[in-house]
């Protein structure tokens, strides 16, 4: 076999399922972007029978398109679990309204979730899924972000005992100074006071008042925008929707989807079925992760510092 045949064969072999000529286009450009073989493309309608009997492919990818409506929520749960059951990866593209009513099991069982991703947003994902599965691929910049997540609930306690630590008075320099006793320095019970909705709100619009004079991509921070969306929302007792929660990230809707699924993961989100509607998610805060952001208010609020 010469090498030209031999790289054909190694290439990853992919299934198109979409239910418009645009999701096809759509998915076909990031597949070829990413030297991907497509060996078929079928309808929502026809997706369980062809994963069920046809050949086992390397990759799904899911492509809807606005036009969808959101009862094919089912349909995507039927192809998320067989891919499970077949251990082949799925990149799921789908309107906003549509993520919305998708169950966390389909959230678990996604290499990827895309809302109106970029060409680039969608090869990307087809990478990281191909490279997951066959250890070819190698994304760096996923890895530098997992990484940062991991480190972003510990930062905030850090951050909360920093700012303990500068509340305690430093004497100034100059006459009658006296010794201070270590036992001054102990950090004070910062769970005493929980932070009001408002308060957290406040810090939200003071961070969304940059934009009106930079660029919002300088200060694109969508973790941090999404623990404090979520810590208002704890307080008040609202239930946040996904593309409720992708909005308060203030960055594109894949960007922020990635996020969530990260963030989800590492155990700083929990999804929570709708007690209305079993199949529908919404996002809420952690316990963990709420009881650092309350003794990171604490600390605020007890340095008498303000932050933006």
């Amino acid at each position: 076999m010469n090498s030209v045949g031999f790289e054909a064969l190694m290439r990853p072999r992919a299934i198109i399922v979409s239910n418009t000529s645009m999701g096809v286009d759509d998915a076909q450009r990031a597949l070829r972007a990413c030297a991907c073989d497509i060996v078929n493309q079928i309808d929502l309608k026809e997706a369980a029978v062809v994963l069920q009997d046809g050949p086992l492919p390397d990759l799904v990818v899911l492509s809807l398109s606005e036009a969808v409506p959101v009862h094919v929520a089912g349909p995507i749960d039927q192809i998320s679990s067989l891919t499970s059951s077949l251990h082949c990866p799925l990149v799921l593209s789908a309107p906003m309204g549509v993520i919305d009513a998708l169950s966390a099991e389909v959230w678990k069982r996604s290499e990827a979730l895309l809302s109106e991703p970029t060409d680039v947003d969608f090869a990307a994902a087809i990478a990281v899924a191909i490279g997951g599965s066959r250890q070819q691929l190698h994304d760096v910049a996923r890895d530098m972000e997992s990484a940062r997540l991991q480190r972003l609930a510990d930062e905030v306690g850090r951050i909360a005992r920093t700012l303990a630590t500068l509340s305690v008075s430093t004497p100034m320099s100059g006459e009658n100074v006296g010794d201070v006793r270590p036992s001054f320095l102990g950090e004070p019970a910062l769970m005493e006071v929980e932070p009001s909705a408002s308060e957290v709100r406040a810090v939200i619009r003071m961070r969304r008042l940059r934009e009106r004079f930079f660029d919002r991509d300088l200060f694109a921070d969508p973790a941090w925008d999404m623990l404090l969306d979520l810590m208002a929302a704890r307080i008040e007792r609202v239930q946040v929707a996904v593309s409720s929660l992708c909005i308060a990230a203030s960055v594109p809707p894949t960007t922020a989807l990635r996020w969530i699924k990260t963030m989800t993961d590492s155990g700083l989100f929990d999804r929570i079925a709708d007690p209305d509607d079993g199949r529908r998610i919404f996002i809420r805060l952690s316990d963990s992760a709420a009881d650092k952001l309350a003794r990171y208010f604490s600390a605020l609020r007890t340095a008498n510092e303000v932050v933006i």
